[in-house]
């Protein structure tokens, strides 16, 4: 398999959840901070893992007013 890594972007709304429990909330879910074009990243390596890490996040910033892009790129 090959080890994918996936970046996350967040856009945060004025009237949503703080930024600093959406911090928590996406470290909760293994994603790390990172520092330039995205906020987080986190590597995985199956589809299926794919999958359940996006249904999770979903999930997870649901209700928050965050608005999140996903980039997928080959480690």
């Amino acid at each position: 398999m090959v080890d994918m890594k996936l970046y996350l972007e967040l856009n945060f709304h004025s009237d949503g959840v703080d930024p600093l429990v959406v911090l928590k909330k996406m470290k909760d879910l293994g994603f790390e901070p990172v520092v330039g074009e995205y906020d987080f990243a986190k590597e995985y390596t199956t589809p299926q893992e794919y999958s359940d890490l996006v249904e999770k996040l979903s999930r997870t910033l649901k209700g928050t007013r965050v608005r999140y892009r996903l980039i997928t790129r080959r480690k």
